[in-house]
């Protein structure tokens, strides 16, 4: 009774103004004045060094020309801010940076916090505040959470992420009110929860093929833009480890694969053990996230589906913390992960299957995104192709290739600066100073000194 009569109150205070301008609306209106043209904005960003296609060379003294929230085109040499006419014309100055595209992280989840953060969690007892229940308190305090890892991720240069899970509305939230432009963060696509299996209600557990089927699209009504497929455990249960079985069976990662690809979402599923990669894969997924152990007989398989492989290398900084003080099993366990995730994600990639970076920050530590780049390249991957993964490869592997990963006529003005040549050493980019994202200066680190 209490909520019908809060409902009625703001259906009052919503419907009655309304009904108003529609009684005003009968008298004849003034003739409006003919509204001005707004006038374009455009930005000249005279760049030193521009890496505008990686995996080319990069090119000197070129000036992107971004209109309003595009790149009109790309000048060589220093264009003068005179030569356009028609348009609010700001010059940005980045001739002794190197100009990149907008970094992707194709694998975070914004509302978690890793232990190298201060986690905000707080719990409530069901009875302290009345009115509201424990899963809405937690989802409002998660959403706090991610409102300021979205922020690090974007002054971190990444201005396109999938969020790989996160319980309740929040992250759906989030998504909206950075496209809405209320808040700063990076362009989100959400699967919002995992589907995974469980014989109970909980967020995205599901059982039998008509379960799984339901449970996805709950996701997709829920506003999700992927769906992900919980297809292992963590990689240190023991249903997360080398040769364990995955915990779908065949017909219900079938069942989810089709139910999403119906709707044209795409599907990333976590595996870490070889026969999880195998089942995923046989199902038809759009990317193995994590693939810890990816063997060899699944290479053919990545290539024939045009499936991506998302190794999370960063987590590897946690298990290299741990080991230290691990004891009996599970250290022998911690250092198989060590031993063959870089490797065999390295044998993947020489094989010819697509890499796209990812860095389960939540897990790892939001805001240091591009020291995944950096195992990369430690593993023996040129920086040239580290970048790659996280531009180009990218933005294939969300089907935005036509907007996004390179600064190109036309596409969507994502673009980024570091002050040294990241082919030269690839931990530049964890030193931005420069972010632009949908044409719109969200950092610049180099402003104040300008004249």
């Amino acid at each position: 009774m209490k909520r019908l009569t809060l409902w009625l109150a703001a259906c009052a205070a919503i419907c009655t103004p309304a009904l108003a301008h529609e009684e005003r609306a009968e008298a004849p209106a003034a003739a409006a004045a003919p509204a001005t043209p707004a006038r374009d904005k455009v930005k000249l960003i005279q760049a030193g060094w521009l890496l505008g296609v990686p995996g080319q060379q990069p090119q000197r003294e070129r000036t992107i020309v971004v209109r309003n929230d595009r790149i009109e085109r790309i000048d060589s040499g220093y264009t003068a801010p005179e030569t356009i006419v028609d348009a609010d014309v700001e010059l940005i100055d980045l001739r002794d940076r190197f100009v990149l595209p907008g970094m992707m992280d194709m694998h975070v989840h914004l509302s978690s916090n890793s232990r190298g953060d201060a986690p905000f969690k707080i719990k409530y007892a069901a009875d302290d505040l009345p009115g509201a229940s424990v899963e809405e308190r937690d989802d409002v305090t998660h959403l706090v959470d991610a409102i300021g890892n979205a922020r690090k991720t974007l002054m971190a240069g990444f201005t396109t992420v999938r969020d790989l899970g996160s319980a309740g509305w929040n992250i759906v939230a989030l998504r909206d009110a950075v496209a809405a432009g209320k808040l700063e963060g990076p362009r989100i696509l959400t699967a919002v929860s995992i589907v995974r299996p469980g014989a109970g209600t909980g967020p995205g557990a599901c059982s039998g093929v008509e379960g799984c089927r339901r449970v996805t699209r709950q996701q997709i009504d829920m506003g999700a833009d992927l769906i992900k497929i919980y297809a292992t455990c963590s990689g240190s249960l023991p249903c997360g480890l080398q040769y364990a079985p995955p915990v779908f069976l065949d017909d219900e990662l079938k069942a989810i694969v089709e139910t999403a690809h119906s709707r044209q979402l795409r599907v990333a599923a976590h595996a870490h053990g070889e026969e999880g990669i195998r089942a995923v894969l046989r199902a038809g997924v759009n990317s193995v996230e994590h693939g810890s152990y990816t063997p060899a007989d699944s290479f053919e398989t990545f290539k024939k589906n045009g499936a991506f492989l998302v190794p999370t290398m960063s987590v590897h900084a946690n298990i290299e913390k741990d080991i230290k003080t691990a004891t009996g099993p599970m250290r022998a366990v911690m250092q198989n992960f060590l031993d063959k995730h870089g490797p065999r994600m390295m044998a993947a990639w020489r094989a010819g299957v697509k890499i796209a970076a990812g860095t389960d920050a939540g897990v790892s530590v939001h805001g240091e995104n591009a020291r995944e780049l950096e195992y990369y390249v430690r593993e023996g991957m040129p920086a040239a192709d580290a970048i790659k993964t996280a531009t180009v490869n990218a933005a294939s592997l969300i089907g935005r290739e036509q907007d996004l990963g390179t600064i190109e006529k036309g596409k969507i003005a994502d673009i980024i600066a570091v002050s040294a040549d990241p082919l030269a050493d690839i931990t530049a980019l964890q030193h931005v100073d420069f972010v632009m994202k949908d044409g719109r200066v969200f950092r610049d680190d180099q402003a104040a000194k300008r004249p």
